[in-house]
């Protein structure tokens, strides 16, 4: 152990680029999705990424994630390897279930190859992400719906997993409003259709797509612009009251998680045709979903007004996501606790920096009382995941849980601390999957101290910590 680590000691001081294990860079990645190729329930995708071996070997095969998940499925998959069909086989990765792509021949050092996916997208009948196609609106918004390479088997494995340039072109009606992320490039008309083409040069998040038909409603506020897409124009006032609010929030999680991208956009808002599921949070018969910097509702929550409150704590709750769920990506067993969960966390944060802090000690007892609402603990499924197999009871009970353990942490590490450990996460994970065990590690890290015995009263009992209880008890 000690010769090795004077090896690597050595390399690092002499700037050496030698590649310790196998890896690749994935330098490329294209994504063409086209609004006439859609059937009734299924979304057409091709998706082409180019990699180069950057390893200390060659390679005969890479394992991707394919996308996948509560909201949606695949279906007609093919891959190509330089234009070629290729077989593949279904492998059990420690991130999920993948698909192993073998190459013939195998693919060398130093050179680069051009691996191609095209498949169907199938919306579920529920789910928490959106997959949608009607004749008024188009929506992919989920940062699941592309194919996820896997780093390389073997001891010092490297790999950038997010492509460093992504370009995104999709065929729409002409009167379509279009929102993407990067930079568009161009369009480009074709009969009653345009094509728009995005560039994304290193991009803080996955691709995702919402175009439709739709009136916009602009409202500037003192901490940036908060922009409206609905059917019909949305009231004014209404506008300007929910741009407040929904501005503050983001200015306070921008204090708490740190920005995440280098440029400054307008929160957007867009009434969806789709129908969403309903999901952790206790709101009347409304849903929505998230994308980077903006929120999906459906007419559900339209009807009830944007700038009512349930309408607008759902809005909180979703906007989180943008760091937790589409800047990293909690992994499938971690989702409870790092994405649910921390937007719960994130939504309390923005209610104490409305209210003070009596309104984070009302916040904490509501999560409490919500929490035991949901049945007895003994029956109670220990851990934060996976979500599958549990009822949207079971699901809203462990998500306040996972909140409430967040909190718990947060008094631990105390908030300076456990914020700073919450940033590097962000900073050092961007684009990857995290677990617990990087929240962990980081809170550990910047607490000084180890937490394991946290950790286990929280994940491997049911209910909640009688000393947690306490210290949060109706007074």
């Amino acid at each position: 152990m000690r010769s090795l680590a004077l090896i690597l000691i050595s390399l690092a001081l002499l700037g050496c680029a030698v590649a310790l294990g196998p890896g690749f860079n994935h330098s490329y990645r294209s994504v063409d999705v086209s609004a006439t190729s859609i059937e009734p329930t299924h979304i057409h995708v091709q998706v082409t990424d180019k990699l180069e071996n950057v390893g200390n070997r060659s390679l005969s095969y890479l394992d991707v994630t394919l996308p996948g998940g509560p909201s949606f499925g695949t279906r007609d998959i093919r891959i190509s390897v330089r234009g070629k069909n290729v077989a593949s086989r279904s492998v059990s990765r420690q991130s999920g279930p993948s698909l192993r792509v073998s190459f013939d021949p195998q693919w060398l050092q130093g050179e680069q190859r051009e691996i191609a996916f095209a498949y169907d997208l199938e919306p579920a009948p529920e789910g928490r992400g959106v997959i949608a196609a009607t004749p008024d609106g188009f929506y992919l918004a989920d940062p699941n719906v592309f194919p996820a390479w896997q780093s390389p088997l073997g001891p010092f494995a490297q790999a950038s997993l997010r492509a460093h340039t992504q370009q995104l072109e999709v065929t729409v009606p002409s009167d379509f409003r279009i929102l993407a992320v990067g930079r568009e490039q161009r369009s480009e008309r074709r009969g009653d259709s345009v094509i728009h083409r995005f560039e994304m040069l290193g991009a803080e998040f996955p691709p995702y797509l919402v175009a439709g038909r739709y009136q916009e409603r602009r409202a500037e506020t003192g901490r940036g612009a908060v922009i409206f897409w609905t059917r019909e124009r949305l009231d004014e006032k209404m506008a300007g009251m929910a741009a407040e609010r929904l501005s503050a929030t983001v200015a306070t999680y921008e204090h708490l998680f740190g920005a995440v991208t280098r440029n400054r956009f307008p929160i957007q808002i867009v009434e969806t045709s789709a129908e969403l599921a309903p999901i952790v949070i206790a709101v009347p018969d409304i849903a929505a979903a998230s994308f980077p910097e903006g929120v999906l509702f459906d007419r559900r929550a339209i009807a009830l007004g944007l700038a009512t409150a349930p309408v607008l704590d759902l809005a909180d709750y979703e906007l989180a996501r943008t760091w937790f769920g589409w800047h990293v990506r909690p992994r499938p067993e971690a989702d409870l606790l790092l994405g649910r969960g921390m937007a719960l966390f994130a939504a309390l944060h923005a209610a104490e920096a409305r209210t003070g802090a009596a309104g984070r000690q009302q916040e904490i007892v509501r999560l409490i009382a919500t929490y035991d609402d949901m049945g007895p603990a003994s029956d109670e499924k220990l851990g934060f995941g996976p979500v599958v197999g549990y009822s949207r009871a079971e699901l809203t009970a462990q998500s306040y849980k996972a909140a409430l353990f967040l909190l718990s942490l947060e008094d631990i590490a105390g908030e300076e601390k456990f914020h700073r450990a919450v940033r590097r996460i962000l900073t050092d994970m961007a684009g990857q999957e995290i677990g617990s065990d990087e929240l962990r590690s980081a809170v550990e890290s910047e607490a000084g101290r180890n937490l394991a015995g946290v950790f286990h009263a929280w994940l491997d009992r049911p209910g909640l910590p009688a000393e947690f209880r306490a210290r949060y008890a109706l007074r």
